[in-house]
């Protein structure tokens, strides 16, 4: 009796997966493939449309004080590695010295204990460059 129940155990488990198989086979005629595997979107091919392309929207902060707030503050609040201290005219009179571009650069590529963009990936170089100059006395 034991073997007869064990027998139809093992035949449940060994023939279910050809009834599953079945479903799948079933599911593979030609719409329901193309369906599965159509484009997700068009390719438009220059000169192939008048439409105007749509241009992205930025999508990171532009706020200074909340970029500082968020990203800067940490160091430049205290002066962390060296950091220039907000608002501190000692601090930011010798990096003043080679303009407001090279600054840019600077924390746009990272410089001794700053992370590139100051960790701030997403932010545009117009909002970092907005940043420093909220940072500057």
């Amino acid at each position: 009796m034991t073997k007869n129940i064990l027998l139809i155990a093992l035949s449940c488990f060994w023939l279910s997966p050809l009834f599953a198989c079945q479903a799948i086979v079933d599911n593979m005629d030609s719409e329901s493939i193309a369906a599965r595997i159509k484009p997700v979107g068009i390719v438009s091919v220059e000169g192939g449309s008048t439409e105007t392309p749509v241009q992205a929207a930025p999508s990171g902060p532009t706020d200074p004080k909340k970029i500082y707030d968020t990203y800067c503050t940490i160091c430049h609040q205290t002066g962390i590695a060296g950091a220039p201290k907000f608002h501190n005219k000692a601090d930011w009179e010798s990096r003043l010295a080679v303009g407001i571009d090279a600054l840019l650069q600077s924390a746009i590529k990272g410089k001794g204990g700053m992370p590139p963009k100051g960790t701030c990936m997403q932010c545009s170089d117009d909002a970092l460059k907005a940043t420093i100059e909220y940072m500057l006395p």
